[in-house]
């Protein structure tokens, strides 16, 4: 007995597979991006939070344009994401079409440089805040 066309080996099955996990790769990229936009919001209204708390103890208030400016480049690091890992959805589904899929790593390593700043200018932050 022989199995169907689309049966569970099939290579129509193996490309659906491949065609899903492609998806459920692009949805993971967007849930870091949105992450990552819900940080740098936090990060922005931080100062402000700051600000407030120094007005109430009579004490002179932190400048607020430091974490704003961190806040915003955060955010706008999640949209530069959000945008390349949807070209790269659209590239690895082309690929997937050839049956020809060539790994990329220009994503992961972008996102692990924003991080890596954006971490980095935190600790410069909270450093220089004391």
């Amino acid at each position: 007995m022989t199995a169907s066309a689309d049966g569970p080996g099939s290579a129509e099955s193996t490309r659906a597979r491949e065609h899903l996990a492609n998806e459920r790769t692009l949805l993971a990229w967007v849930r870091t991006a949105v992450a990552l936009m819900g940080l740098g919001f936090v990060v922005a209204r931080f100062g402000l939070f700051l600000r407030q708390l120094a007005l109430e103890r009579a004490a002179p208030p932190e400048p607020s344009h430091v974490s704003a400016a961190i806040g915003a480049a955060l955010v706008a690091a999640s949209v530069l994401i959000t945008g390349v890992s949807t070209v790269r959805f659209f590239r690895a589904r082309a690929q997937i079409e050839r049956g020809r899929f060539e790994p990329e790593a220009f994503t992961e390593v972008l996102t692990v440089g924003i991080t890596v700043v954006g971490g980095l200018a935190l600790l410069g932050y909270l450093v220089a805040t004391g």
